[in-house]
C-alpha cells in the first residue's frame, strides 16, 4: 500500500485489510523497488512449475491446472475455488508435509482470520471427490501431529 497516511493506526488498519506491505510517502524508488521483489518472492518462493495437466495411477485421477478441471476415473468432479487451491499446493510440493497453518498460509494468505481447522473440512471434501475410498486415502494423506501430504503414484505423467 503507497500511501501519505504515516500514523500507526493507520498502518496497522491498511495491513488488516490485506495489504501485505504499508509505505508512506515520501519514499524513493530503490526502496519500493525493494520491498515489490521481497512481495514478489514470499509470494513465489514456493513456486514450482508444472505441467499443464497432470494424471496418476494410470489415468484414475486427471488434473488440469490451467482449466482448473479435475477428473476422477474420466468424470469431471467439481472442486470449489479454495478446494483446488489447496490441492494445487499438494500438487506442487508432493510428499512434503504441510501444516493446516501452513495451508492457511498458502492458501488464503498471511491474513486470514478464519480457523485452521477449516482446512480439515477442505480435506475432507478434497478426499470424497478424488479418493476411492475417502475413509483411506491413498492421495491425500494424514501425518498424525504433522499435517497433510500428497502421495503421487509412481506412474505419474506429465503433459
Amino acid at each position: 500500500m503507497l500511501t501519505a497516511k504515516a500514523e500507526e493506526d493507520e498502518k496497522i488498519e491498511g495491513i488488516s485489510m490485506g495489504a501485505d506491505d504499508y509505505l508512506t510517502k515520501p519514499f524513493s524508488v530503490r526502496e519500493l523497488v525493494v520491498r515489490v521483489r521481497a512481495l514478489l518472492r514470499r509470494a513465489y518462493r514456493d513456486f514450482s512449475p508444472m505441467a499443464d495437466i497432470l494424471t496418476f495411477n494410470n489415468g484414475d485421477l486427471e488434473v488440469d491446472i490451467k482449466k482448473m478441471v479435475v477428473k476422477k476415473q474420466g468424470v469431471v468432479v467439481n472442486l470449489t475455488t479454495n478446494e483446488f487451491k489447496i490441492l494445487t499446493i499438494f500438487l506442487s510440493n508432493p510428499e512434503q508435509v504441510f501444516s493446516r497453518e501452513k495451508l492457511v498460509e498458502r492458501a488464503f494468505g498471511a491474513n486470514y482470520e478464519g480457523f485452521d481447522r477449516t482446512v480439515d473440512s477442505y480435506i475432507k471434501n478434497i478426499r470424497q471427490k478424488i479418493e476411492s475410498n475417502h475413509k483411506e486415502p491413498t492421495y491425500i494423506t494424514t501425518v498424525y501431529g504433522m499435517g497433510y501430504k500428497f502421495i503421487p503414484s509412481n506412474d505419474e505423467v506429465k503433459k
